[in-house]
């Protein structure tokens, strides 16, 4: 069985082999047609080789692919993955919103290596959303905070070096680098950004992947970008 099975909120779709299966804004699974920040299609499921595969359309923001195993993949703009497993979840902000699909792929291999393909074409003119002007040590903090995601897409929140490696490396105090860090999220936050206040019970490490994930979302900082760290 080659279908695959797309689910979003309480509605279930059913893609078959010959189908090419799009969502977002304005697609065959709308998903929030009011929502200025949301690319008319964000992103699309199509089968290629005996295999379902997700493209990313957008022309800012991240998808990222939540295996059932947790195994995490990143698609930049324009990146195609295949489905290596046979359940997992897509999510991707747009806005101040963060938005989910599931999928089910009865039959599929799920130990088929990742493939990643940049190569995708058109887009549509969308409101980019939570991006702020850096200066050059503000960009240096957030790359170097970034670093261990911007160079493998499967790394997590638990990757992430300790603020005290980053303020050495930098050369920086422990005091000015968390200085910069709180601004850094003080400015996200005035601009819609979740999950980068202080709030009650909420875990700094937490708020440092949040912070992560949502500048290589929206593009702020970019694996090019590494060249720019002290050796």
């Amino acid at each position: 069985m080659s279908d695959i099975h797309i689910f979003f909120i309480d509605e279930l779709t059913v893609g078959c082999p010959a189908d090419v299966v799009t969502f977002g804004r304005s697609a065959d699974i709308e998903m929030d047609d009011a929502n200025q920040y949301m690319h008319r299609i964000v992103g699309t499921f199509f089968f290629k080789d005996n295999v379902w595969w997700i493209a990313n359309n957008s022309r800012h923001g991240q998808v990222t692919l939540i295996g059932s195993t947790g195994r995490l993949t990143r698609l930049p703009p324009e990146a195609v993955s295949a489905l290596t497993e046979p359940t997992g979840v897509v999510r991707f902000d747009a806005g101040p919103s963060t938005y989910e699909l599931g999928w089910t792929l009865p039959g599929q291999n799920p130990l088929m290596p990742p493939m990643v393909d940049a190569d995708l074409g058109a887009h549509d003119a969308t409101s980019q959303f939570g991006v702020v002007p850096l200066n050059d040590e503000q960009r240096l903090l957030l790359v170097a905070l970034s670093e261990r995601c911007l160079r493998d897409s499967s790394a997590s929140a638990a990757d992430l070096a300790p603020n005290a490696s980053i303020a050495h490396r930098l050369g920086w105090s422990s005091k000015k680098l968390d200085r910069k860090l709180d601004y850094l999220c003080a400015r996200l936050a005035a601009e819609g950004v979740r999950g980068l206040r202080g709030e009650k019970g909420f875990e700094a490490v937490d708020r440092r992947s949040r912070l992560v994930e949502h500048v290589i979302s929206a593009g702020m900082v970019r694996e090019s970008d590494i060249e720019l760290l002290p050796g």
